[in-house]
């Protein structure tokens, strides 16, 4: 198995970009086009409200259980079965929770309500078996396991919207494809976490449930309070405003959810990782910073080619004002600064347990958030709530940021902040000669622009030693 960080890193990356695209610009753009903003909005809008309650679901299992399968892989054979049985148990409290609220806002009343239910509580389990694969460090598997449920979803979906099979293209049956495809990959990645175990120990004990319980809160702590600050705006948006904001927030918004993903991907390998370097104290800077260096050159990449070209983006994609949908989606993408860099270092802090410094700024950052969105979805609607979601997420990089930089003693010499000064300069240099250059708002223009700059960017990166050797010739350290 390859043990090169950067080719992990790099095959995860590759396998996203290959399928999410098709996804975002092939399937969810056209659901998105033919339904409408209200109607698509409104199922934003759900979606968004079942994620709130997603604690209920995750508990903060994922984090919990590849932490500690990390530190000691043996633990799985005794971790899984009762992990399973304790989800199950979870999945109850989430539906009784989810459907009590829902009566109070309308939302039970949508056929697809409960659907959407069932879609969540397979995602959840999903994202818990990935964690035992990754945390054995089987990260190419994990990589393709991360898009096999949007292969599936682009087949049943394609089929539903091109395929003359008498199936009208509505939520319902949009719902049920990704049902489908989120069953399919559950039993998958089933059968691969049990072919993880040489044996199993499973005794039920309710001692043993409440010690996991106690152990995983507060990691479900830090899930909930993140979930709340990242899902809460398109809530607020169809209740404050229209289901139409909602559907125009929606259009930026699943676009940039596709390409945080991949720093959420990259968490999931740097997690064990973590987890192992600070169980064998090992020196951590020699992860972290080829990491947040690797970070830097995603968000220039994703800045370059989004936000640049944003108006250009909506204008070949969707159908509704081009203008007030590429606003929103401008500031949507300024997001992806302080995300990605919030994976690397965020996965850092709760792989070495730092609770005290995490839980305090996520209560600090919601309330930021909710205040925020209250106040400026009044004034300037879907635009106000990708603001807030940019100045909540400074927020917490910024509480973060400085956090690590006491905590595991990191210095930045001038040198190295010349050559990322350089970096970014030149990359903005190029892009501005791109648009000067190919203003025309067309696919054509839009592609060629995309990849020219991509590839001036990485060897720029290369020459100005942000890509070097110790990145190139760093391998993963050996579990166990």
């Amino acid at each position: 198995m390859k043990k090169s960080l950067l080719f992990n890193i790099g095959f995860l990356v590759f396998v996203n970009f290959l399928v999410k695209p098709i996804w975002v610009f092939g399937i969810d753009r056209t659901v998105q086009n033919q339904l409408g903003e209200t109607e698509y909005g409104l199922y934003f809008a759900i979606l968004n409200f079942t994620y709130l309650f997603q604690i209920f679901l995750d508990f903060g299992l994922q984090n919990y259980n590849a932490r500690h399968i990390a530190s000691n892989e043996k633990q799985i054979g005794e971790l899984l079965p009762n992990i399973i049985l304790f989800k199950l148990i979870l999945f109850i409290v989430y539906i009784v929770i989810c459907m009590a609220v829902a009566v109070l806002l309308g939302y039970i009343n949508h056929r697809f309500f409960f659907m959407i239910l069932m879609n969540q509580f397979l995602l959840s389990f999903i994202i818990y078996l990935r964690s035992n694969i990754s945390a054995h460090q089987h990260f190419i598997t994990d990589s393709l396991l991360s898009v096999l449920d949007k292969l599936l979803m682009i087949t049943f979906c394609a089929i539903i919207i091109w395929g003359n099979t008498g199936f009208d293209l509505s939520i319902i049956n949009f719902v049920l494809a990704q049902f489908a495809a989120y069953l399919i990959t559950f039993l998958v990645a089933l059968f691969l976490s049990f072919n993880l175990i040489t044996r199993i120990n499973f005794r039920f004990s309710s001692a043993f449930i409440k010690q996991i319980f106690r152990e995983s809160f507060p990691y479900a702590s830090i899930y909930f309070l993140m979930t709340i600050y990242y899902r809460i705006d398109g809530v607020m948006l169809e209740r404050m405003k229209t289901s139409y904001e909602a559907g125009i927030y929606a259009q930026g918004y699943r676009i940039m959810e596709s390409v945080n993903n991949i720093g959420y991907l990259m968490s999931i390998i740097l997690l064990p990782i973590f987890a192992n370097y600070l169980s064998k104290r090992i020196d951590i800077k020699t992860i972290l910073m080829p990491a947040l260096r690797i970070s830097l050159i995603l968000i220039v990449c994703v800045l370059g080619v989004f936000y640049f070209q944003a108006e250009a983006i909506i204008g070949i994609l969707y159908q509704a004002d081009i203008v007030y949908s590429s606003k929103v989606f401008s500031w949507l993408v300024l997001n992806f600064i302080p995300i990605s860099l919030l994976y690397v270092i965020g996965t850092l802090l709760t792989a070495d347990e730092q609770f005290r410094i995490m839980l305090p700024t996520l209560i600090i950052a919601v309330g930021l958030n909710i205040v925020l969105n209250y106040f400026m979805i009044q004034s300037i609607g879907a635009i106000g709530a990708a603001k807030a979601t940019f100045i909540t997420q400074l927020f917490m990089l910024l509480v973060y940021g400085f956090a690590c930089i006491v905590k595991y003693s990191i210095q930045l010499n001038i040198k190295t902040s010349i050559r990322i000064i350089l970096f970014i300069a030149f990359a903005y240099g190029i892009m501005q000669f791109l648009l000067a250059n190919y203003p025309d708002l067309n696919l054509k223009n839009l592609i060629f622009r995309s990849t020219f700059y991509i590839v001036a960017v990485m060897i720029i990166a290369v020459s100005l030693g942000i890509v070097d050797k110790q990145i190139l010739k760093l391998n993963i350290k050996p579990f166990n």
